[in-house]
């Protein structure tokens, strides 16, 4: 970071740290340690991450994404990835991903413009899916969907790790190629990397929470660097820092992920791929 931007984040903390310790480390010494312990891999959420909770800020969300894509109403794009460390030693196959090991699933849902609107942290054991499933933000979408005080509809975009439903929409990965349903999952796949990019960029600056690093902390420390990471993100974005590699950050090819669903889904899956097919009749054919 700039010396002006560090002087900033400074004096924003400043009293806070002053408040919560009677001891003395200076505070600006505190915050340069930890700075660059972030940033070269060796705060709770707050004011800095904040999902959209007004219809005005819905609506700007939307707006944003609408210049690039014909889907309507998209506020945010969802995915996750893992954070991994050495094995706790108390319910450590809480933590355990088969393919990466011990290890900390991060859900993150981010704006058109990089900004990280909710982060999710959960043992590595969860998938995506399951992450999403029980998540506030989905409560939250849901529960803005019944309101008949708000009879926009809101989405969140997601991969096809993801159960469809009526407030998170996936792609089409069965879509003849030039059918409106082609066209629409092509223009998901496409607003939906900003997600992956802002990843690409979180993990290339705070090195700390790369996958090629192994942390040696406890589950809660682990937790508490991931979220630190996120709110120092977008703070660097505020102050004007965007990242060079913010439109170079490539996204993975389409897969088809296998989208395993339990009983209770169904509906919930049936509902989701309706949704999906009445915005392709309304806007892509």
């Amino acid at each position: 970071m700039p010396p002006h931007v560090v002087m900033r984040l400074i004096r924003l903390v400043e009293n806070r740290l002053i408040r919560e310790r009677s001891t003395a480390i200076p505070t600006h010494l505190s915050v340069l340690i930890t700075l660059r312990f972030l940033a070269e891999g060796g705060l709770q959420k707050d004011d800095f991450i904040r999902f959209p909770g007004t219809e005005g800020q819905r609506e700007h969300n939307s707006n944003r994404f609408q210049r690039t894509t014909r889907i309507p109403g998209i506020i945010g794009a969802v995915d996750g990835f893992m954070v991994t460390f050495y094995r706790p030693t108390i319910n450590e196959e809480a933590f355990f991903n088969y393919r990466v090991g011990t290890s900390m699933n991060v859900q993150i849902i981010v704006d058109s413009d990089y900004n990280i609107l909710n982060i999710r942290v959960c043992p590595g054991s969860n998938n995506d899916r399951f992450v999403w499933q029980f998540s506030e933000a989905k409560e939250y979408m849901e529960d803005l969907r019944a309101d008949e005080n708000f009879p926009n509809r809101y989405y969140i975009i997601g991969d096809s790790g993801y159960t469809p439903s009526r407030v998170l929409l996936t792609p089409d990965l069965n879509a003849a190629e030039g059918s409106p349903a082609h066209v629409y999952t092509l223009e998901h796949v496409r607003t939906r990397c900003i997600v992956e990019r802002t990843i690409g960029i979180l993990t290339n600056v705070w090195l700390v929470i790369d996958r090629s690093r192994k942390l040696h902390y406890s589950p809660e420390a682990v937790v508490n660097i991931i979220h630190a990471c996120a709110v120092l993100h977008n703070f660097r974005r505020r102050q004007g820092i965007l990242d060079e590699n913010d439109h170079n950050f490539q996204p993975a090819e389409l897969r088809d992920d296998v989208n395993r669903r339990g009983r209770g889904e169904a509906a919930e899956y049936a509902a989701g791929i309706a949704e999906r097919n009445h915005i392709i009749t309304q806007h892509f054919m």
